[in-house]
């Protein structure tokens, strides 16, 4: 399915990668940590079209959400002491720690000057940055052992992102959508408990709802996990639906339930 979603929006996403991959011969950062599914790109440029943003607004805002993605992986990476991604080495086991980390503040900052221009836009990107690294210190200084605290944190690593990609069209035309960003909210979070499903198969040792649900006695942690996630998936075709989006989201919709 993400292949076919690829190849829906593969002019947009040809054009994405050619500015991503720019950024990463920048600072040399190999190709292969920049690689991803773009799924906060093309969401953001569906909502684009929604709305009528003209093509080059969009997408340098697909560029920005992208880039603030990007930057975050490179400093959990080294929260988390990570060794590989992606099949190869994380940059801070190719660069010094330093410098991974600079990099990762210069993409978070230039991110957020590309889009400085839209000031709804701007605010509400900003604000997901202070969140998810909010976020990412929680995780680092809070032993993570009930659901609501694994909850609060994927919302604010994940989740918030997820509701600016959503929210973008609006945003960039002046205007909130408390429902369209509500949408992001819940696929992020679906998404993000689902992605941790499958580190907790491969036994991956970080926090994750399976692994909390197992401390509290679940007998299926994995099927209780994917029931939550189910939960907010429906909560983001609800609120879709509501606003008459649902086709036009409805391929990121099916991959998710895949």
């Amino acid at each position: 399915m993400i292949y076919k979603i690829r190849e829906k929006f593969s002019d947009f996403l040809d054009e994405l990668e050619k500015s991503l991959e720019r950024e990463a011969e920048n600072f040399n950062i190999p190709k292969y940590l920049i690689k991803g599914k773009r799924l906060r790109g093309i969401i953001s440029y569906i909502s684009g079209n929604i709305h009528k943003v003209p093509r080059n607004i969009y997408l340098k805002v697909a560029y920005a959400l992208e880039m603030v993605h990007g930057a975050s992986l490179i400093h959990d990476d080294i929260m988390d002491n990570a060794e590989t991604r992606r099949g190869g080495n994380v940059l801070n086991r190719i660069l010094p720690t330093s410098t991974a980390v600079i990099i990762g503040d210069i993409l978070f900052t230039k991110a957020l000057r590309e889009v400085s221009e839209f000031p709804l836009f701007f605010r509400r990107l900003t604000n997901a940055v202070y969140e998810m690294a909010l976020g990412q210190y929680i995780e680092d200084t809070v032993k993570i052992s009930d659901e609501d605290t694994y909850l609060d944190v994927i919302y604010k690593k994940t989740a918030t992102l997820y509701e600016v990609a959503f929210e973008a069209g609006a945003l960039l035309s002046g205007f909130e959508d408390p429902i369209l960003r509500d949408a992001g909210r819940m696929f992020g979070m679906a998404f993000q408990i689902l992605d941790d499903c499958e580190d907790y198969l491969e036994d991956e040792g970080k926090p994750t709802l399976p692994h909390i649900l197992e401390n509290l006695g679940a007998k299926d942690p994995i099927t209780l996990s994917k029931d939550k996630a189910s939960f907010y998936l429906r909560g983001a075709e609800w609120n879709l639906e509501r606003l008459g989006y649902l086709g036009e989201f409805w391929d990121l919709l099916e991959y998710m339930w895949e």
